[in-house]
């Protein structure tokens, strides 16, 4: 599949194409110093409002609610500031290998991993390098990765009071249900696992199953395992790893 096209859930009953050229930079939670108005479906993935769920508080650890908001917060794009990812995702079956991506708010973004390269400028549109080939798409916004829409879905099952926590290891686990959409409503399941130090992402599932929109039953985990993730101050020096072809 398109790596443009990869990142759009293929768990939802509605087809990638769907998504074609529309941006997802409305997704990411930004700053609360700068809020902006999201749209409905790029907020939550799937449409339709969050399952309500029981909220569940290991003893001894602090509560779900502000576990919660520090993730948020630790996942949320600084407008002054780039936010960095390295991460490594599969889905059932396949496996995609390790990503690197830089997201500078709204106005820049690049995605690098084995055999692509995309960056996105505001005003400008998107540039691809695909095995060794240039393609540039000026009315395109590229699509940032689960992990950087992660936190947005995290405040909207937060708002909806629906998020489960317990323990892992050295990690809280933040679980939360979400409904899809007609005509066969599959079963939506995220699952994020929290650095208890740092609140930073340390791993996020997505898992569907139910029907597909042909009716046939699947089953289907998205994992995306976070190797690395920082922010970045907006130097000149920095502000050059979101150009073409930096290293």
């Amino acid at each position: 599949m398109d790596a443009l096209l990869e990142r759009v859930r293929a768990a939802d009953p509605v087809t990638p194409d769907e998504f074609t050229g529309l941006a997802d930079f409305d997704a990411l939670v930004l700053d609360p110093r700068n809020p902006r108005r999201r749209r409905k479906w790029l907020a939550l993935p799937a449409a339709g409002a969050v399952i309500a769920a029981l909220v569940v508080v290991p003893s001894g650890a602090p509560a779900a609610s502000e576990v919660v908001q520090r993730a948020i917060a630790t996942m949320a794009v600084p407008a002054d500031s780039i936010l960095y990812a390295k991460s490594h995702a599969e889905r059932t079956g396949a496996d995609y290998g390790v990503r690197q991506v830089w997201v500078y708010g709204g106005k820049r973004m690049r995605w690098l991993d084995e055999h692509n390269e995309e960056v996105y400028t505001e005003g400008e549109g998107t540039t691809r390098v695909r095995d060794g080939k240039v393609e540039r798409f000026p009315d395109v916004s590229m699509i940032p990765n689960e992990i950087f829409r992660a936190g947005a879905l995290l405040e909207a099952a937060k708002s909806a009071k629906g998020i489960d926590m317990s323990e892992d290891g050295n990690a809280y686990v933040l679980r939360w249900r979400e409904q899809s959409g007609p005509p066969h409503w599959p079963a939506i399941e995220m699952t994020m696992w929290v650095d208890k130090d740092t609140y930073a992402p340390l791993k996020f599932t997505d898992h569907g199953w139910g029907k597909d929109v042909e009716g046939k039953p699947f089953d289907d985990t998205y994992t995306e395992t976070i190797l690395d993730f920082k922010t970045l101050p907006a130097t000149p020096e920095n502000l050059k790893l979101l150009d073409l072809g930096s290293q």
